[in-house]
């Protein structure tokens, strides 16, 4: 049905055609040309001895003369067809572009999820192990936002983790890769020493607070000498930033950096 809609809406549009391209409009337009040759030709073997000329076969069969614009009927045709078989492409490429993202998107703040930052995050290590860079992942928690859920509603919570995620993508760099780890918990992949690590945490805290007002703890995990997987790597962060939350409550202007 789909496929049928599609073919009508294109007969309504010939003007759309992709000339160029369409090559389903140029092989109408030949096969078209069959017919009316060989029409042409089977009535210059009916035409009698002395006729006046070929013209004399479509003046005695005047209905054949609807075969010399057959190249345009049959490019319509065919060219509908490749219109077709383009918006159908088009949108399943649109279709698998829609799934692929969300299969490695947050949903909610439009980073990547979890599953991506993993995957990149391996991919990251292969590529230092060759290199030998370092390789840094910061888990970030937003300071207050439970409070904000729980007098606000999830809504204003909500609210928050988005704007969170503007300031964070506002202060990096362009070969650093965010995503949200889960509730109101982001993390940072780079290359980078751990010093030029605590320097995006601090970009990062003063883009978060502008944006919404909170303040944020940090902890920072550096491959090769935290952690050797991606996995370990991860965790070697998150125990960072448990030490950095039970160390100090004592201010939410400035970061909280357990290193």
């Amino acid at each position: 049905m789909k496929t049928f809609a599609a073919f009508l809406r294109a007969f309504r549009k010939p003007y759309a055609y992709d000339v160029r391209r369409n090559s389903y409009l140029w092989l109408g337009a030949f096969w078209g040309l069959l017919i009316p040759t060989f029409v042409y030709i089977f009535d210059l073997g009916l035409l009698e001895p002395g006729s006046k000329g070929p013209w004399e076969a479509f003046r005695a069969h005047p209905a054949h003369l609807i075969f010399l614009i057959h190249p345009l009927l049959m490019g319509i045709l065919f060219g509908a067809m490749g219109s077709v078989r383009h918006d159908l492409e088009a949108d399943n490429e649109r279709l698998i572009k829609n799934l692929q993202e969300l299969a490695m998107t947050d949903s909610l703040t439009g980073l990547y999820n979890r599953r991506y930052i993993k995957e990149a995050l391996k991919n990251m290590l292969e590529s230092a192990q060759r290199t030998r860079k370092t390789v840094f992942a910061i888990l970030i928690d937003l300071d207050g936002f439970k409070a904000i859920n729980d007098n606000e509603g999830h809504v204003q919570g909500d609210r928050v983790l988005c704007e969170a995620a503007h300031g964070l993508t506002s202060s990096l760099r362009q070969s650093d890769i965010l995503g949200r780890h889960g509730g109101d918990e982001f993390i940072l992949i780079g290359l980078a020493e751990r010093a030029s690590a605590r320097i995006l945490v601090e970009r990062a805290a003063h883009a978060v607070r502008a944006r919404t007002g909170l303040g944020l703890s940090a902890g920072i995990g550096c491959w090769p000498e935290d952690a050797a997987t991606a996995d370990d790597l991860i965790a070697a962060a998150d125990r960072s930033l448990g030490a950095s939350k039970k160390r100090s409550h004592e201010s939410r202007t400035l970061p909280r950096v357990s290193t």
